[in-house]
C-alpha cells in the first residue's frame, strides 16, 4: 500500500486504501486475501460489467495518471465536443444563443473546430457541481489538452434591464465589464487538443 501511495504521490496511505476499497466495491479491482495482492480486472471485463458500448479511448502515460483531473476534464469536454458536431451533422445546423453552427459539406473537419460546451450542461449530465465541472475544464486547459475560448456579447440595453431579463428567463446573470462596456458572457467554446482512438480488444 505504501508503495502505491509513493508511486502516485499520495501523501496519506489511508487515502490510497480508501480509493482501492471503492474500486473493489465497483468490481474494477479484486483483492486476494491469501496473497494479499490486488488484481486489476481487464478493460473488457469492466466494459461488460458496466454495459459500455463505446470503445473510444485516449493514450495515457504515467504523467497523465498523476494528473488524472486534467485527463478526466479533457475526456468529458472532448467527448461532448465530438457529440455536438455529430448532432450538427445530423441536423445540418444548430443555433445556440444567437450563434449558428453549420456542417456545410461531407468533407468538413469538425476535429479542429470549436464547439459550445456549457459548464452547467456538464454538471447536469455527469451529476456533479458546476464548480467541479469548471475545475476539470481548467485543469485540462492548463495541461494543454483543451483549447478554451471565452465568448461575450456586447449589451445593447441597460445592464439592469438585462439582469431582470436573465432573472425572468432563469438564466445565469453572467454580465462582465470590460473595455468600458458591459458584456453578457456566453458559453465557452472548446476544442480538444488530442484525438480519440477506438480501443481494440487485446488478443491472447
Amino acid at each position: 500500500m505504501w508503495f502505491v501511495s509513493y508511486l502516485l504521490m499520495v501523501k496519506s496511505i489511508k487515502t490510497t486504501k480508501r480509493n482501492l476499497e471503492r474500486l473493489v466495491e465497483k468490481g474494477y479491482v479484486r483483492y486476494n486475501a491469501k496473497t494479499k495482492y490486488y488484481i486489476l480486472n481487464s478493460f473488457d471485463k469492466i466494459r461488460d460489467k458496466e454495459d459500455w458500448e463505446n470503445r473510444l479511448a485516449i493514450p495515457l502515460n504515467f504523467s497523465g495518471i498523476l494528473n488524472i483531473k486534467a485527463v478526466a476534464g479533457a475526456v468529458i469536454y472532448g467527448y461532448l465536443h465530438k457529440d455536438f458536431w455529430r448532432k450538427v451533422k445530423s441536423k445540418k445546423s444548430v443555433q445556440i444563443k444567437g450563434s449558428t453552427y453549420h456542417f456545410p459539406t461531407p468533407k468538413f473537419n469538425y476535429k479542429d473546430k470549436l464547439a459550445p460546451v456549457s459548464v452547467l450542461g456538464v454538471s447536469a449530465i455527469f451529476n456533479f457541481s458546476p464548480a467541479t465541472a469548471s475545475r476539470l475544464k481548467n485543469s485540462a486547459l492548463k495541461a494543454g489538452l483543451l483549447q478554451v475560448q471565452k465568448n461575450y456579447s456586447k449589451l445593447k440595453v441597460n445592464k439592469n434591464a438585462m439582469v431582470l431579463y436573465c432573472k425572468y428567463r432563469e438564466e445565469r446573470q453572467n454580465i462582465v465589464f470590460k473595455d468600458g462596456n458591459h458584456y453578457l458572457q456566453l458559453i465557452d467554446t472548446i476544442c480538444p487538443l488530442f484525438y480519440f482512438t477506438k480501443r481494440k480488444s487485446l488478443k491472447t
